[in-house]
Formats: C-alpha cells, structure tokens, sequence
C-alpha cells in the first residue's frame, strides 16, 4: 500500500463561515488582496490539522473574472496578477517549508459551465498568462482542479506542459463514467497519459459519485492518483454556500474506500474545514 499523504481541505466555504462575502465572478480572489491574514491562518490550519499539500487561493485570480466586474483589460490584469502572486506567497507563508504549495488552475468560466468554454485560441493565452505569474511565484506543482471538460482540459495542458513544474490534473464529474461536460471519465484519463501528468484526482463531486467512480480510476490509472470530495448534500453550490454536510463517518469510509483501492492522497472540497483535514489523520494503515 502506498504512503498516504493529505491535502488541504475548502478555502471559499471556510470563508464564508468567517463573514466574508464573495462576490460574483471573482468570487474569493479579492480576499488575497483585502483579508489576507484569514486566508493565511486557514492555510496555517491546515497545516496543522496534518495536510502535506497547501492550495493556493487562486480559483479566480484571473483577468477573465475582474473584467467581469467591470474593470478595463489593463486594470484586471494588474489586480489579477496581484491577487494570484499574493495568494502564492500567503500559502508559502503559512507552509513555512513544511507543505508543498499547490498552484490551483480553475476552468476559466464557471467550472459548473463547461458550455462557456471560451475556446482553444482565447483560453491559449489565458492560460499561459496565469502560468507565467505562477512560475514566477515559485509553486511547487500546477494543480488543474475542477476541470470539466476535455476540449479546456487538453488546451490547458498543451499550454503548460512547456513549463517545468510538475502537473496535477483533478476533475469533477457529471455522474461515475463521465466528467461534467458528458466526456467519458475514461477519455478523460487516457488524454492525461499523452501528457507528463503526476497524479490524477477528482474533487468537488459528492461522497457518492466520488465513492462510484473509484474503481474506473483504480483500474485505468497506474500512477499516483487521490481525492478530495465535496461534504456538502446534492449538487455542489455555485456560490461554495453549503448548508448540510455529510457526517464524520460517511466522509471517513469513502475515504477509506479511495486508499482500499490505491489512493495516496486524500483531502476535502467544498463543506471540508480542518477539523475534516485532521480526521484523516487517523484512518487506518495512514501511516504505514
């Protein structure tokens, strides 16, 4: 059995139960400008509630967003990129050297939306723009999460494959064949191995679809792979406000499942705090 290792839990739903209201479209990425001494302590607990793997606050750290509000190309570059670079150094800051910081790449719409692709050529240069302030930032890996599609999946790693960082790809899925866009979760896996991809996750789905798609993964994926399930009831939430969550033991047994059949890396989504992150420290064999 491999070694398990742990990854950070929610940043946006955490934020939410500390009074901060996201916004539409830019949605937590302000916060790395406006409430950076939350975004650290969560990150610190994080750490240490036992997460080797620290995510960056960047879900919408991009240009794409802050013109949504409004902001000319000019000014939503400027603010992105400091948003972007800010949430870096908050995720190393909390690290402290003791947790690999994860550069988070989201889809550039609405990661529930994989019909607002913007397409190849656009999405092209936006990519590249997000990875050219990551590498300057130092990340320890490019962690594409939440992806929903192959056609954005496939652009996105064209484009990032030419950098030398490792590459971390996680998708969320429609149902336990298919990834959200109706792709097959099998060609989804299969694109990954025409590319230098380290490890295959999937995150945000539902305890359920999480625990259904386990053996696909198991059986089509022979390097190191993980997940980081979503707690919350139903659907996912848009907006990351989640009402209901799943208990300690549902969350603990899927877990368990995933590490049952060759999972190395577990964490939460959406609804996960780092009360959830420390649970996992005690599932059996952890540590062996």
């Amino acid at each position: 059995m491999p070694k398990i290792k742990i990854i950070d839990g929610a940043m946006g739903s955490e934020l939410i139960q500390k009074g901060l209201h996201l916004p539409k479209y830019i949605w937590s990425a302000q916060a790395n400008i406006e409430s950076q001494e939350i975004i650290y302590k969560i990150h610190k607990e994080y750490k240490e509630a036992g997460a080797s793997y620290l995510t960056t606050n960047t879900f919408r750290s991009t240009p794409r967003s802050y013109q949504k509000i409004g902001l000319n190309k000019k000014d939503a570059i400027q603010i992105a990129e400091i948003s972007l670079k800010n949430a870096v150094l908050l995720a190393k800051r909390a690290s402290n050297n003791k947790c690999k910081v994860l550069g988070s790449i989201a889809p550039l719409e609405d990661c529930y939306s994989p019909n607002l692709f913007p397409g190849e050529n656009i999405a092209k240069n936006e990519f590249i723009q997000i990875t050219n302030w990551f590498q300057e930032s130092k990340v320890d890996v490019l962690l594409l999460e939440t992806m929903n599609s192959i056609i954005e999946t496939k652009t996105c790693l064209d484009t990032i494959s030419t950098y030398n960082i490792p590459i971390w790809v996680s998708f969320v899925l429609k149902d336990d064949k298919h990834i959200l866009s109706g792709d097959q979760l099998l060609d989804a896996i299969k694109l990954l191995g025409d590319y230098n991809v380290d490890r295959l996750l999937i995150n945000c789905n539902s305890l359920n679809r999480t625990k259904n798609a386990l053996s696909i993964i198991s059986k089509t994926w022979n390097k190191p792979w993980g997940i980081y399930p979503n707690l919350g009831f139903g659907e996912p939430s848009a907006d990351g406000n989640i009402e209901k969550i799943h208990s300690d033991e549902q969350f603990i047994e899927v877990c368990k499942e995933a590490i049952d059949q060759g999972a190395s890396l577990i964490g939460g989504c959406c609804g996960s705090t780092p009360y959830h992150i420390n649970l996992l420290k005690n599932i059996k064999n952890f540590n062996k």
